[in-house]
């Protein structure tokens, strides 16, 4: 079987997690030009008299993908028509010499408002400030209007918006056993949506589960 890769044109990874010193969250700070892309939850690091406000820390990874160049590879003859082919979200680990977390769930779900990649490196300290970030989404750089998401985090849809196809759930997840897998998702429903401008075209948002982001 045939295989045709389209590569991410944005990324970044967003967080709130606490700076050096445990008082200040990084929730300004951007990953975009990043080498690898963190999905996290940290429970309990602080603690003290405010340790509600400090207890979890999260991070999510924006991915999007240049679904044009999907139109124009079927318009050529290159992908095959709609029905006749499956598009599949990869990811893939990046090995370290570190203990990781084993019997997560990945979640996926389309974005709802255009974001910025950023220029920031620092995925340690976080001092690279930026657009896209845990609140703000991007910043008109003709205007200097911050856009901010509409909920911090990010925004995006779990079921189907405007006009996807049979009242479709834009939801995907995958369990990691190990804790070292590939992420795999068949996304074929959302890419038709998205080629044939049934939904806007702002890509991912990729996040643990509710119950595991909450530190529960």
């Amino acid at each position: 079987m045939p295989v045709y890769r389209f590569t991410a044109s944005l990324d970044n990874t967003i967080t709130n997690a606490l700076k050096l010193g445990l008082q200040t969250r990084a929730a300004g700070s951007n990953q975009g030009l990043a080498d690898s892309l963190q999905g996290f939850s940290s429970y309990g690091q602080a603690s003290g008299s405010d340790v509600g406000n400090r207890t979890v820390e999260k991070s999510r990874i924006l991915l999007q993908f240049p679904v044009e160049e999907i139109s124009a590879a079927r318009t050529a003859g290159t992908i095959p028509a709609s029905g006749s082919v499956n598009f599949y979200l990869r990811m893939y680990n990046a090995r370290h010499p570190f203990t990781v977390p084993k019997e997560f769930t990945l979640v996926a779900n389309p974005l709802t408002k255009s974001w910025q990649e950023g220029n920031g490196l620092d995925v340690d300290s976080y001092i690279d400030t930026g657009y896209s970030n845990w609140v703000n989404a991007s910043s008109a750089s003709d205007s200097g209007i911050i856009s901010a998401w509409e909920t911090e985090g990010g925004d995006y849809i779990t079921g189907s918006a405007g006009g996807g196809t049979n009242n479709t759930v834009y939801t995907y997840q995958q369990t990691f056993v190990k804790g070292i897998e590939d992420l795999e998702l068949d996304v074929s429903n959302l890419v038709e949506d998205w080629a044939k401008s049934a939904l806007t075209n702002y890509g991912f948002i990729i996040r643990l589960t509710d119950s595991q982001e909450g530190g529960a």
